[in-house]
């Protein structure tokens, strides 16, 4: 699942998106710069708007955009565009100074040249500014470590740098939902289902505690009661949960380390014989059979972090058998 920042920076990739947000107020994820002339204050810039942005969830930096104060307690404007002169330039530059400003470095910067006019060089730099975890980072320019609050940076309290410090590596948690083919049920097998592998990767540096994930039963996919291990057994225990809903939630002892995917249940759905083929298979003439497409609604939480929701589309598909 993209995260905000994410989601801002794929939009901002033309000159039109980025001038449409003339008018709109900076928030806690988008952050607008002009490219200042003055080389220590270039730096200064950029590595305060880098370390909050990465100190709190991440977030965008546009340069070549102008933003400014409108009253006391109001985020700021965006006001008009002020173009860089050379964007493939200013785009390596910014790379490095945030390397060599921002400390510890942040892993995972991207930064996107747009064009304004085809042909020129002049236009805009995006930069992508992803969350970070662990210590918070500091910039070089003045030793000082800032946090992006609403729609402004603000030099981190005493109280927020040692929390951080002390904070561990964070897990994060992503859906599994693997498809494992057409085959028929072990009690039926005159009858054909379509069969998927339900689990969770936690994809972050920290250990995942109490991993949980629900999903409705009206979605058309239903678990295997002979578990994940056809002995009914599953990578976590089935909870209680409202009527229209299917949880399997972890205890004290369910944990999903860093880099681990736990294969949770299997799933089905009911295959629709639709017609006959045409195909010759051993002299008889196999059933078509047909799954509808569907769309897999589940929310995933574990201890220390908010419940996510994923959605995956599964397309149709119709086998011989």
């Amino acid at each position: 699942m993209r995260s905000r920042a994410e989601q801002i920076f794929d939009e901002l990739q033309t000159a039109a998106k980025i001038r449409a947000l003339i008018g709109q107020s900076e928030d806690a994820h988008l952050d607008c710069k002009e490219w200042p002339s003055n080389e220590n204050e270039m730096q200064k810039v950029l590595a305060k708007a880098a370390c909050g942005l990465t100190n709190a969830e991440g977030g965008v930096v546009v340069i070549g955009m102008k933003a400014k104060s409108v009253a006391k307690d109001e985020p700021d404007l965006i006001d008009s565009a002020v173009l860089v002169a050379d964007k493939s330039a200013i785009r390596s530059r910014t790379l490095d100074l945030i390397g060599q400003l921002v400390e510890p470095g942040i892993e995972g910067v991207r930064a996107k040249p747009v064009l304004e006019i085809a042909g020129g060089k002049s236009g805009f730099v995006v930069l992508f500014i992803p969350a970070s975890e662990g210590p918070p980072r500091r910039s070089r320019k003045d030793w000082k470590f800032y946090l992006r609050i609403g729609s402004g940076t603000f030099p981190m309290e005493y109280f927020q740098i040692e929390e951080r410090f002390g904070r561990s590596p964070r897990p994060k948690l992503e859906l599994y939902l693997e498809n494992d083919g057409v085959r028929g049920g072990i009690l039926d097998p005159g009858f054909f289902y379509r069969w998927f592998v339900l689990g969770l990767k936690n994809a972050g540096r920290g250990i995942a505690k109490f991993p949980s994930i629900r999903f409705g039963r009206a979605c058309g996919l239903h678990v295997d009661t002979y578990g994940i291990d056809g002995s009914l057994g599953f990578g976590l225990p089935v909870r209680p949960s409202e009527q229209e809903l299917i949880a399997f939630r972890g205890g004290l002892d369910d944990v999903i380390y860093p880099g681990e995917l736990r294969k949770v249940a299997f799933l089905r759905q009911n295959g629709q014989r639709k017609e006959t083929s045409h195909a010759v298979c051993e002299g008889s003439q196999p059933t078509r059979w047909f799954f509808k497409q569907i769309e897999f609604l589940c929310e995933i939480s574990c201890e220390g972090l908010p419940t996510t929701e994923f959605e995956k589309t599964i397309p149709e598909e119709s086998s011989d058998w």
